[in-house]
């Protein structure tokens, strides 16, 4: 065998990877958080699930202050038709307001 001084050694290196598992955890992972993306923007954005709005509609019966304004239920006006002069008291509604809740409660 004779040698040429323009004779190259050429190498070739491939790297196979035998383990899937992590491809398919990565798959996986970009699955579920696509997933939850999608349904944090079909609520109505990240503002929406932080936000306290739409939060305890129908609540005015289940003697808790659900709009955090100091009074609930019977002592808060959310929870009456007409709130001016707390007539018509009705447990369906929502306390959504916490800035009408009267120091005290009900006059």
């Amino acid at each position: 065998m004779t040698s040429n001084s323009d004779d190259k050694v050429e190498v070739k290196v491939t790297v196979e990877s035998k383990d899937t598992s992590s491809k398919v955890i990565l798959i996986l992972l970009i699955l579920v958080l696509s997933g939850l993306m999608i349904a944090v923007m079909m609520k109505g954005g990240p503002e929406a699930l932080l936000s306290d709005v739409n939060r305890g509609v129908g609540n005015c019966g289940d003697g808790v202050d659900n709009d955090k304004g100091g009074q609930a239920d019977r002592d808060d006006p959310d929870c009456y038709k007409n709130p001016e002069v707390w007539d018509g008291y009705d447990p369906n509604r929502s306390e959504a307001n916490r800035d009408n809740d009267p120091p005290g409660g009900r006059p």
